[in-house]
């Protein structure tokens, strides 16, 4: 049997730990304090000499970045000065800490995340092909998927593929209760152990596949940020799923809705194939049809195969350079070999509604979108619903719309006989999901005037009049418009508040 990797005596020492954290600054703002604006890489290889600098003052916060992020070694004396006041002996029989030699080693990896401390696994401790059950600290995925996450009040949540936690624990804000599963039961070690050092008593962790331990029980949020990845074999858990090309996500969203309450809604990190002759969108609405959801894309990357076996070998594989080249051929064989020219990496949601005729909408993620994006992702569910609502031209006509504060008009001029002649302008959301889009000045205008004192008929006719147009000529065009604005939020009913920024 497995030992297991934590021995913690119960919530005393947790808060002890938590207390010893706190008090040497070691959290996101600490961290940045001495190391400025760092990518810090997940293993420190040939940067080791540069954090070993910034940490060179040998604070208690620079000793736990070298025993807890960095992975270096420190004098067992200066490890215990920074750990006090729980004696350094506590630190190793929990597990975190190993001694020898003289020296203290950080044994897994402590990573400040949104006011969080998570434990991960070192990757220098991985041993090429070896250990299946390596249970990661943060990706790009799981910060993504965290921005995208909608923060609404949820009775239950489940976190599918949980790993260390990060997910239910943001979940756990805004949820009565969650159950984060894995089907590594080292994960699920790490995600409770995680749950104790951060005070988190509303989350349930149960190892089992898939939608397994979640039986027959329901739920207003579920998360996912499974192992997505498109490998030929199945050698990391976090990484690789074992099933075909895709079939592992594709599953995921055809079995979600069933676990979903009305209104609920399923948010997953995936990558999906581009095979040769294919359109991904096409391939994508088959993992909705017949679901009783609507379903929104938003594509995130995009490589070629080749490109795309390059990188996920060169960031997760730390194989001898002849090894990683066989690897490589046997990647690019298997795409190959599956007529796959392309993959590409996104998020998807899905809302649970029954009744009615669902939607699918399929975009890249507007260029500059960064941070937290949920509450835009919820206004982007109830504006599709606004616009089902004023579906036929006279409804929209009599609708009343105003300008979302977030927008902004850019102009383009050249210069012409000594002044400047516009020549082209764009809207652009500055806030949220960073829709931006070229616009008529005429309809910029048009933009600029919705206020929601007026309809959208009477504003077309002020339109039609300033510009000496028809009116029936121009309405089919511009309610189109107006349509795609209110879809991306450019323009909000009167019912809909601007959505809020989050933190």
């Amino acid at each position: 049997m497995r030992a297991p990797v934590f021995n913690v005596s119960g919530p005393g020492q947790f808060a002890r730990m938590r207390e010893v954290l706190q008090a040497a600054d070691y959290h996101e703002d600490g961290l940045l304090a001495v190391l400025g604006a760092e990518q810090i890489p997940t293993r420190a290889g040939r940067d080791l000499p540069h954090f070993l600098r910034l940490t060179r003052a040998l604070r208690p916060v620079d000793v736990l970045i070298r025993l807890f992020l960095i992975g270096a070694p420190v004098a067992e004396e200066l490890a215990g000065e920074a750990l006090r006041p729980m004696p350094l002996a506590d630190w190793a029989r929990a597990g975190l800490v190993g001694l020898g030699g003289g020296l203290a080693r950080g044994l897994v990896r402590l990573m400040p995340f949104r006011g969080l401390i998570l434990a991960c696994d070192y990757v220098d401790a991985i041993e090429p092909g070896g250990r299946a059950e390596q249970v990661m600290g943060l990706t790009a995925s799981s910060v993504a998927l965290a921005d995208f996450t909608v923060r609404r009040p949820a009775g239950s949540t489940l976190d599918l593929g949980a790993g260390g936690g990060v997910q239910s624990f943001l979940a756990a804000g805004h949820s009565r209760e969650v159950l984060g599963v894995d089907r590594s039961a080292r994960s699920v070690e790490f995600a409770r152990f995680n749950a104790g050092l951060n005070g988190i008593s509303n989350c349930e962790f149960l190892a089992g596949d898939a939608f397994e331990p979640a039986g027959e029980r329901q739920f207003d949020l579920i998360v996912s940020n499974p192992p997505f990845a498109i490998t030929p074999g199945r050698r990391y858990m976090y990484r690789d799923s074992g099933v075909e090309l895709d079939g592992f996500c594709r599953g995921l969203a055809r079995s979600a809705p069933g676990f979903l309450r009305e209104g609920g809604m399923f948010q997953m990190a995936c990558e999906w194939v581009h095979r040769a002759g294919e359109d991904w969108k096409a391939r994508l609405s088959e993992w909705f049809e017949g679901s009783g959801c609507d379903a929104w894309v938003l594509r995130t990357d995009s490589h070629s195969a080749s490109e795309y076996a390059r990188i996920w070998i060169r960031d997760t594989e730390h194989e001898t350079e002849e090894a990683s080249s066989r690897l490589y051929e046997e990647w690019t064989s298997y795409y190959e070999n599956r007529d796959v020219e392309g993959i590409s990496t996104g998020l998807i949601a899905m809302r649970r509604t029954g009744g009615r005729r669902h939607w699918m909408r399929f975009e890249d993620l507007p260029a500059g979108t960064s941070g937290p994006v949920g509450a835009w992702v919820a206004a982007g569910f109830e504006l599709r619903d606004y616009l089902d609502s004023v579906r036929g031209d006279e409804a929209l006509l009599a609708a009343k719309l105003r300008v979302s504060p977030a927008v902004r008009l850019e102009e383009i001029g050249e210069p012409a006989g000594g002044a400047w002649r516009v020549t082209s302008a764009r809207i652009r959301l500055d806030a949220g999901l960073r829709y931006s889009s070229p616009v008529d000045l005429r309809l910029a205008g048009l933009v600029a005037r919705c206020d929601g004192a007026r309809t959208v008929g009477e504003l077309l006719r002020e339109l039609a009049a300033a510009t000496g147009s028809d009116l029936r000529r121009i309405t089919p065009n511009c309610l189109s418009l107006v349509r795609e604005l209110v879809e991306r939020g450019f323009l909000l009913p009167e019912t809909l508040s601007p959505p809020a920024a989050e933190g």
